[in-house]
């Protein structure tokens, strides 16, 4: 238990007013874009690139490189993290982070900064303006470390000033755009990457589904995925943190994970942490399990419940003893197919495919047995 005082009651004057600020800055904005000629292309330009880097950088920097340390970077792509991070206002680097670990290590607790069960509203920004959190630099004394970080963290608003307002405006302003790049690279920018982040802790953690952990309140969330750079497959984030990437599946929008595996293969990112895709299937089955289990309790003393109940467990440990073959044949595949023999690489080439298929076969009447409970004996409740 920490022993000094999280958390307590009081408006946090600086946020409260910044956040109206900006969007009352957004509105006055739009107001004379509508009343007058629109927005030029330098104006959608800029707000565009400030959106991609800023959000990037809280996503890719912030997030997956500081917080939870999911891969290793060249100092020049943690200086762009820094800068631009700095110009989304989100807390400096050190604060996010330190925040962010609790946040993981503690979450759905009083010990939780944007703890979920006390309302949407906390959760989303009420955290940040009607509440006092002490900030424990204890967990990120590995990044306390990092001179580039520590010098962020110490000039911390000037940084965010000079990048987040001043930057774009001067930009701006060498085009003749001052006022459009100040309301809409700016302060419209601030607002929506604000917003877009604090759908993660909010929406997030109320909407969505739980395919890989069914207890977890983190959902994955499709369209937060799409406003946060692959942020929002937040169930599988909760259940694997050390993993670079957030939305595994090929059709899953994460452009965060498609820019560090770039990073990586020009050679500025290296280390990248993965989670074993057979402990991400199997962590997926358990919750498919765990969902058909709790169908059986609505199902009262129905007579087929019983059979469902032992077909259920039959099929479902079949299915996992075909992945635990499947993934020892893969092991000994990558450990002996290049110093292998070509007779033993085949062999093992033969085995790793039968493995596969056998698992897809167990798999497939598995998902026979989850759509016939679900359509045959549900309605029969």
């Amino acid at each position: 238990m920490k022993s000094y005082p999280l958390r307590r009651r009081q408006v946090i004057w600086k946020n409260l007013l910044f956040f109206i600020f900006t969007s009352a800055v957004m509105v006055a904005g739009i107001v004379t874009a509508v009343r007058g000629e629109g927005v030029s292309a330098v104006g959608w330009g800029l707000f565009a690139f400030y959106v991609i880097a800023t959000g990037m950088s809280i996503t890719v920097g912030y997030h997956r490189l500081f917080a939870h340390r999911t891969f290793d970077a060249h100092p020049v792509v943690e200086a762009l993290a820094l800068f631009f991070g700095a110009a989304a206002f989100e807390q400096s680097a050190l604060d996010w982070s330190s925040q962010h670990r609790e946040h993981h290590k503690h979450v759905d607790t009083d010990l939780d900064p944007y703890n979920i069960r006390e309302g949407f509203l906390y959760a989303h920004i009420g955290w940040l303006v009607f509440w006092k959190h002490t900030i424990d630099h204890g967990n990120v004394k590995d990044l306390s470390k990092n001179p580039l970080i520590a010098l962020q963290d110490r000039y911390y608003v000037a940084w965010a000033i000079a990048s987040g307002f001043v930057v774009p405006t001067l930009i701006g302003a060498a085009f003749g755009y001052a006022w459009e790049a100040f309301w809409l690279a700016a302060c419209a920018r601030i607002v929506l990457v604000h917003h877009a982040t604090f759908c993660i802790n909010s929406v997030c953690h109320l909407w969505g589904k739980a395919t890989y952990d069914i207890h977890a309140s983190a959902k994955d969330h499709w369209f937060v995925a799409f406003l946060t750079n692959g942020e929002g497959y937040h169930n599988f984030h909760h259940r694997f943190s050390g993993d670079y990437r957030n939305g595994v599946r090929w059709y899953q929008w994460d452009p965060s994970k498609w820019l560090i595996a770039l990073l990586s293969y020009v050679g500025l990112a290296k280390n990248l942490k993965r989670v074993s895709e057979f402990s991400i299937l199997e962590a997926r089955l358990a919750a498919e399990r765990e969902r058909v289990q709790l169908s059986f309790g609505t199902m009262g003393d129905h007579p087929l419940r019983v059979r469902a109940e032992r077909v259920a467990r039959q099929r479902y440990e079949r299915l996992q003893e075909s992945l635990r073959e499947w993934e020892k044949a893969a092991t000994a595949w990558r450990e002996l197919a290049r110093r292998g023999t070509e007779e033993q690489t085949m062999r093992l080439r033969q085995a790793l495919a039968e493995a596969e298929e056998r698992f897809q076969e167990h798999r497939r009447r598995w998902e026979h047995f989850v759509r016939y409970r679900a359509a045959v004996l549900a309605p029969a409740i």
